[in-house]
């Protein structure tokens, strides 16, 4: 028996040790670029139709050029132009090529973190993906999954590795169109589409100004240096007044324009606009100006300039006309005002935007001699006045609930019903066989429709993303990013600390599932199942603790290696990758474990399983679990049915041993299997009772009665 017991777990302890160390292996990490250079990137793939490239003075991205010299594209680094984290909370950073026309001639991965791709899933699966973009405009609408819209291209997702998809989507259309905006192939309106929020009352000047409708910028006589040139003369208290005081905004909206234009002149001027323009008003309450002189002469602005990203925006005499006041009956009175026309497409009403203001003041160095003075005021148009039409594009983690809506709710309800047998155990309990059929219904759906066809399979690697979100930077978005774990994970929570990990881990898991259902029908077939003797099993049980705490150390340390060491899980090659196509290490890592489900119950789940581990923990003090009497302590009823060996020996149940299977719970209503019931029923249909007897019924009343 010894003899059996060492081999078998050096067995197990050897596969787990290759299931953990087979991937181990790792190069040296491999810094991220941080800038484009056609020289050492694959820009010639990317750009197939350009002889040469060069970078552009004072831009991120460079030009490509054909034979002659002439400039037949552009290419840009990811990183550049998106802040887009994947699942490994790094970029996915990624040449982009964009053509004269706006259409992707390519993009190239040329570095990543993403830890599925690097186990399992080959490289090549991420190169097919971004090879779809080539030849699609940059403003094509493209969802990763189904396309419900005429207007919309959809993409199919890479297999087991969703939100790594999602996030590449986003990265090369975000790329190619922040670069199209960049080199004039796009208007920056088409980039990113959104609306006005139209009211037909006009606004007060007090309401525009508590919501943010306008932007203001005070820049004192002392801000101006003025007091260095003899303001002082003029009395202290001059150099903390205004030299400009202004007001500004886009006054598009109509409850903003009419208010502050009057209405004729704002119907006149909107009617005026071509697509993509905007009306930009600023006023001042200061003595000095912001319109200046230079406008008379050479048709500029100098003053005033706006500035949005990479994007400079001035004004000229062809755009602006003199506003004498503000229309607004509550309006402060003004020294001077404009209505400016922001043309060209050029400007985002949804993004933020800064007014620079160059003041300009006589130093009394010279005859011409001039001090100019920089001042910035930053103002967004709120949500109130612009909504930005957040699309799926956009937001990836929304697309991938839109994707997946009727599998989202059908596994929804799945795991309503299972949480609905343990809300209702006093009627789910009462009948054995009912509570077999309910728990053997659930674990085939668990493992064929949940696990098999919809994928689902929540692992050890969500808990250590988690203890990396904690420590580094919390992302809702990635959590969110996978719809069906972020809802497993919303349920494992629940009900591991109301009814303990059984509820999740005995009913829904779907690997778990699949080695129950295994052993269930070795049973079925004559085969005895093998159990481990309490002085090994004891102490085999903590092995998925200490996997658990290894996995966390490790992952924080290095991700790539937590996320390789963590498949001692088998749960990739069960539902994500076809077991055929990996190596010889995982192959028999899987098929061992496969194996032992036959002969032993659950052996993954009770040694190995580290996210069982970490759900285990959760279950330490869980106020609901199966029902007991004072009888128990001393009864082994129970105890001997018991697949999982839950139970101690002074007859109380671990609650991180327990699978919830409810058996115990069932007897516990059985009154031909539990002793006190069988008990009570004998001496209650007896008329002779002796006064012994009479004791005796009424100490196993009260016991019966005690929860």
């Amino acid at each position: 028996m010894r003899i059996r017991v060492l081999v078998l777990l050096l067995v197990v302890a050897g596969a787990g040790a290759s299931g953990i160390w087979f991937a181990a292996p790792v190069g040296a990490a491999v810094l991220a670029p941080v800038a484009l250079d056609c020289a050492t990137m694959p820009c010639d793939e990317v750009m197939p139709s350009a002889a040469s490239f060069r970078p552009v003075e004072g831009a991120p991205h460079w030009e490509a050029l054909d034979e002659n010299g002439d400039v037949v594209g552009w290419l840009a680094l990811s990183t550049d132009f998106v802040d887009l984290k994947a699942y490994s909370g790094k970029p996915l950073v990624t040449v982009v090529g964009l053509d004269r026309e706006g259409i992707i001639s390519g993009a190239r991965v040329v570095h990543h973190s993403e830890p599925i791709l690097l186990v399992g899933i080959p490289e090549s699966a991420l190169t097919e993906f971004v090879d779809f973009y080539a030849g699609k405009s940059a403003l094509q609408r493209v969802v990763v999954g189904r396309a419900r819209k005429p207007d919309v291209v959809a993409v199919d997702a890479i297999s087991g590795a969703t939100v790594t998809a999602l996030v590449q989507n986003t990265t090369v259309l975000e790329t190619a169109r922040t670069l199209g905006g960049q080199v004039g192939v796009f208007d920056v309106a088409s980039l990113s589409q959104g609306h006005f929020v139209e009211e037909p009352e006009p606004w007060t000047f007090e309401k525009m100004l508590e919501a943010g409708a306008l932007g203001h910028l005070v820049v004192t006589n002392s801000d101006m240096g003025l007091e260095e040139t003899g303001l002082e003369e003029t009395g202290p208290d001059k150099a903390s007044e205004a030299y400009v005081d202004l007001y500004f905004g886009v006054v598009d909206a109509p409850q903003v324009g009419r208010s502050l234009l009057g209405e004729n002149t704002y119907k006149y001027h909107m009617g005026q606009l071509a697509p993509g323009e905007h009306l930009f008003v600023i006023f001042n309450r200061g003595d000095g100006s912001f319109k200046g002189s230079a406008f008379v002469r050479g048709g500029l602005f100098d003053r005033v300039r706006l500035q949005q990203g990479l994007r400079e925006i001035t004004f000229r005499d062809t755009d602006y006309w003199n506003l004498p006041e503000a229309a607004a009956d509550d309006a402060p009175e003004i020294t001077e005002g404009a209505i400016f026309v922001i043309r060209g497409g050029r400007f985002d009403p949804g993004a933020p935007y800064e007014l620079i203001f160059l003041g300009s003041r006589y130093d009394h160095k010279g005859a011409f001699s001039r001090d100019f003075r920089e001042f910035i005021a930053t103002h967004q148009l709120p949500e109130t006045l612009y909504v930005v039409d957040k699309t799926a594009t956009g937001i990836p983690w929304r697309q991938a609930w839109l994707n997946r809506r009727v599998e989202v709710a059908v596994f929804s309800l799945y795991l309503l019903l299972v949480a609905g047998v343990f809300l209702a155990r006093r009627y789910t309990t009462v009948d054995m066989k009912r509570l077999g059929r309910l728990h053997l219904a659930s674990m085939l759906f668990g493992f064929l429709v949940v696990g098999v066809y919809m994928g689902v399979q929540p692992s050890v690697t969500q808990i250590l993303t988690f203890f990396d979100s904690l420590i580094h930077e919390w992302r809702w978005d990635l959590f969110l990013s996978e719809p069906f774990v972020f809802i497993s994970w919303s349920f494992i929570l629940v009900v591991s600390v109301v009814w303990g990990r059984g509820v999740f881990c005995g009913w829904v898991c779907p690997y778990g599932a699949m080695n129950e259902l295994a052993f269930k029908i070795s049973n079925k077939l004559g085969f005895k199942g093998y159990e481990l003797p309490d002085s090994v099993h004891l102490k085999l049980r903590n092995l998925r603790y200490g996997i658990l705490v290894l996995l966390i150390a490790v992952f924080l340390w290095d991700s790539i290696l937590g996320e390789r060491m963590a498949e001692v899980e088998p749960f990739k090659s069960t539902f994500f990758v076809p077991i055929w196509t990996r190596e010889w290490g995982f192959i028999l890592w899987w098929s061992l474990l496969l194996g032992l489900s036959f002969t032993m119950y659950r052996p993954f789940c009770r040694y190995v399983c580290p996210m069982g581990g970490g759900i285990a923990l959760l279950s330490s003090f869980r106020p609901l679990g199966p029902k007991r009497r004072a009888f128990c302590s001393s009864c082994k009823i129970c105890t001997r049915g018991c697949e999982p060996r839950a139970f101690r020996s002074d007859g109380s149940i671990d609650p991180r041993e327990c699978m919830s299977c409810m058996e115990c719970e069932a007897t516990y209503h059985d009154d031909k299997t539990c002793p006190p019931l069988i008990g009570l029923l004998k001496l209650e249909g007896r008329t002779d009772l002796t006064p012994r007897d009479q004791k005796k019924m009424d100490k196993l009343r009260d016991d019966v009665a005690s929860i």
